[in-house]
């Protein structure tokens, strides 16, 4: 079984007098998290909840600078995967990323949501997967993997979703207090430290981030194309149409702008200057106006 380490205050781990005892903290008295979790995962294994498809879904623009902070939640979209039914999380990313290290960290306390990650292309075709999340020493079930040019340009959306098969299950965490006393060489009862464990939730709290992110323009590809633009599969993201002047989406666009700002309040000036004509060369007609506006502000 996988183990979890949990940094749980010393004092709120006091010795139980049996083994069918539990001591009296938040952590280990909190039941309603656990109901929540059963409940929800019987009407995801019974289809109660109306599934979303992938054409309709509301995917939220992922920030590339900053921690993603997301509750999954019972009012989340709930997407029909192979495994089952699961709530999901939905990102999507800026065009031209040529590199990036995707990260994700899934919080646990009574219960734990249990990662799978999903990578779409333009055409919500899958590209490639995440389904070994571990745990880690800090507290979570945790995902790392980079990407390579080959395949980050071909990704555009990103699911995060928890399997019907991981639901049913529970990780017993490592109880730093117990763990504390059998480095002291101690033999300790096992109803001294009762095991912990977090159980597995259709629901929780995870963290998203990406690490060594790099865009390039020399990866737009630019191409002469008189058909009109496809209108794209999901109703909340822009469809793009490339013509012979690179187009740059509004999106892509903020994100510069945003890089740019950061490296001005950071008195770095060369690398803000970089972005400058690295946006240019995308097609952006603001960088430019925006990083004068910046360098103003600072004055």
């Amino acid at each position: 079984m996988n183990k979890l380490w949990l940094v749980i205050l010393a004092s709120l781990l006091a010795a139980c007098s049996s083994s069918n005892k539990i001591a009296t903290n938040t952590f280990r008295t909190s039941d309603t998290a656990i109901s929540v979790a059963a409940e929800l995962t019987t009407q995801l294994k019974t289809q109660q909840i109306t599934p979303v498809r992938l054409s309709n879904l509301a995917f939220q623009m992922a920030s590339l600078d900053s921690r993603n902070r997301i509750d999954i939640t019972a009012s989340s979209p709930v997407v029909r995967f192979p495994e089952g039914h699961s709530f999901v999380t939905a990102l999507f990313l800026p065009e031209h990323i040529t590199r990036f290290t995707f990260a994700l960290e899934s919080d646990a306390s009574r219960t734990v949501f249990v990662p799978s990650v999903v990578f779409l292309n333009n055409d919500l075709q899958e590209v490639s997967r995440i389904d070994d999340a571990q745990f880690n020493g800090k507290g979570f079930y945790s995902i790392e993997k980079e990407f390579n040019t080959e395949k980050a340009q071909t990704i555009r959306y990103i699911l995060v979703y928890s399997k019907n098969s991981d639901l049913d299950g529970r990780s017993e965490l490592i109880d730093v207090a117990r763990e504390y006393e059998l480095s002291k060489g101690k033999v300790l009862p096992e109803h001294s430290f009762p095991k912990l464990y977090t159980k597995h939730s259709p629901i929780g709290t995870i963290t998203v981030y990406f690490k060594d992110v790099f865009f390039s323009a020399q990866a737009i590809n630019v191409r002469v194309d008189t058909e009109k633009a496809k209108p794209n599969k999901t109703n909340t993201i822009e469809s793009i149409h490339i013509g012979a002047v690179p187009t740059i989406l509004s999106d892509t666009e903020a994100f510069y702008l945003q890089m740019i700002s950061k490296a001005v309040k950071e008195d770095n000036l060369s690398r803000a200057k970089n972005l400058v004509e690295e946006a240019e060369r995308a097609g952006s007609k603001k960088a430019q106006s925006h990083y004068i506006e910046e360098l103003e502000k600072q004055q």
